[in-house]
Parts: structure tokens; C-alpha cells; sequence
């Protein structure tokens, strides 16, 4: 497994990020991880480090100010090269079918993040 990898949470919910963040640790103690609870700041982080972009985003679908598809409209033409999975407690058929017309959704996942999302955000 690659020594340095990056993982980008974006999650309104400051205890689905603890959560997550211990989850992935877990599976590797190594990752860095960058937690925003806003899209749109999540956005700016990744415009102003173009150099340096973490390796796989994981993102929620319902947030204020900004949700998931809003950020998607934006992050997609920005041809940014990282893995995105979707990682929402939605399980609306809508929203599993919209997630398939953004060609940067390498997944949809449902909270909450277990072992074998984990191993699945990783193959």
C-alpha cells in the first residue's frame, strides 16, 4: 500500500468526521487525513493546493451552503485527478442513479463507513 495517501473528508457532521477519521486510521495508520465541514471550503483547499491534491475524496450529498451535487458541478470540469466516492446516509434511488452522470464518482457509499467500504475505497 502506498506510504502516503490523503484522504479529503467532506461532511457537515463534525462526529462523522471523527468517526471516519478513526475508521481509516485504523485500516492504516499512515493516511493523512484533511477534514472540511463545508464543501465550498473544501473546494477552495483543493483550488489552492493544485500541487499537492489528496489522493481520495469522500463526500456527503446532503450539507447546507453547499451540498454534494453543488460541489460536484464545480469539482468535475476542474479535471482534478482524485478517487471521489460519495459517502452519504442517503439511500434514495435518485440519488444513487444521479451520482452515475458525474464521471469522477468512483463509488456511492452508505454511511456508516464499515471494513468493507473501506477496503472498497482502497482497491
Amino acid at each position: 500500500m502506498n506510504t502516503h495517501i490523503t484522504i479529503l473528508l467532506i461532511d457537515d457532521d463534525p462526529i462523522n468526521n471523527i468517526v471516519n477519521n478513526k475508521l481509516l486510521k485504523k485500516f492504516n495508520p499512515s493516511l493523512e487525513i484533511v477534514e472540511f465541514l463545508s464543501a465550498r471550503k473544501a473546494l477552495q483547499y483543493l483550488l489552492d493546493n493544485g500541487s499537492s491534491l489528496p489522493n481520495i475524496i469522500l463526500l456527503d450529498i446532503n450539507m447546507p451552503e453547499m451540498n454534494g451535487w453543488e460541489f460536484l458541478k464545480v469539482y468535475q470540469p476542474l479535471n482534478l485527478y482524485c478517487k471521489l466516492f460519495l459517502l452519504t446516509s442517503s439511500i434514495a434511488h435518485e440519488d444513487i442513479k444521479q451520482s452515475k452522470e458525474y464521471p469522477v464518482v468512483q463509488g456511492f457509499l452508505t454511511k456508516p463507513l464499515e471494513d468493507d467500504k473501506i477496503r472498497k475505497i482502497f482497491d
